[in-house]
């Protein structure tokens, strides 16, 4: 089996709704984006997917996020915006861009250093 990971970073706010129904003061993240993409061939040049095309595919999710309040874009479809729905919206977004070859295995989010959050369906 074949892993190609490729990262993206950019730079948002967000406030979380907690589950006591308050919300968190506006702050702000460079977000850590990790496409990881997994396979038991490669293609005839040898590569799983390109990283040109992740890294361009990946940019087409993450940059219109950037330097936004994450709480108030329509795409999250008014989603609480934690890191794991952050998640999931990039792999929904992103699957199926590369091709039926380069199968999306996970988005990981970092939000600050060492705190992660993974979505795989």
């Amino acid at each position: 089996m074949y892993e190609v990971r490729v990262c993206r970073c950019f730079w948002a706010t967000h406030g979380i709704r907690l589950p006591d129904g308050s919300v968190e003061p506006l702050h702000g993240h460079n977000w850590r984006v990790e496409a990881v993409f997994q396979g038991p061939s490669l293609n005839a040049a040898g590569l799983l997917v390109d990283f040109i095309a992740v890294q361009q595919a990946l940019a087409g999710v993450l940059d219109p996020l950037a330097g936004r309040n994450l709480g108030e874009v329509p795409e999250l479809g008014g989603a609480n915006p934690t890191a794991e729905l952050l998640a999931r919206h990039v792999y929904r977004r992103l699957a199926g861009r590369l091709g039926p070859q380069a199968t999306l295995a996970a988005v990981h989010v970092e939000e600050a250093e060492g705190c992660v959050a993974v979505y795989r369906p």
